[in-house]
């Protein structure tokens, strides 16, 4: 007898688990289910791959420029295959800001020029699959100059 067996036999004969179970004819093999730990691995690769897309496309000059370019259509097609497998990343950089939006906010900083409450800078995306949130966005929002002693709840 094997000591997963032997394990089985603390409990009630109604309650212990066979070791092995039978086929049954023309029934599909089960489904893999999703835990939710699947969704922060793609959530941390999604940000990840966001943040080298990013950081590629931001400056591009010279041989280092070639060698961003060719970077950043790998990370864009990781992307893509994200995509497909129905993981969304969502930047939120310019998006007017209010304080019903689900982002988390690390900081309201002051601009000079800033007319409205805006987005200024996205740390962590906003990540969605198959339709729902994985990962709430943090966002660092500008404000206009007066408004910089004002306490906000994020």
């Amino acid at each position: 007898m094997k000591r997963g067996a032997w394990r089985q036999r603390r409990f009630p004969i109604e309650f212990r688990i066979p070791e092995s179970y039978p086929e049954l004819p023309g029934e599909p093999p089960p489904e893999i289910v999703e835990t939710p730990s699947d969704d922060s691995a793609m959530a941390d690769l999604a940000t990840n791959l966001w943040r080298v897309s990013k950081k590629l496309t931001a400056e591009q000059n010279g041989d280092a420029a070639r060698a961003r370019r060719l970077a950043s259509r790998h990370a864009q097609a990781a992307q893509e295959s994200l995509a497909e497998a129905g993981v969304q990343v969502q930047d939120h950089d310019g998006m007017p800001f209010h304080p019903g939006l689900a982002l988390d906010v690390i900081a309201y900083e002051p601009r000079p020029g800033t007319v409205t409450e805006t987005v200024a800078e996205t740390v962590r995306p906003s990540v969605y699959r198959a339709g729902r949130c994985i990962q709430i966005g943090q966002v660092v929002v500008a404000q206009p100059e007066g408004e910089g002693a004002q306490q906000h709840d994020a």
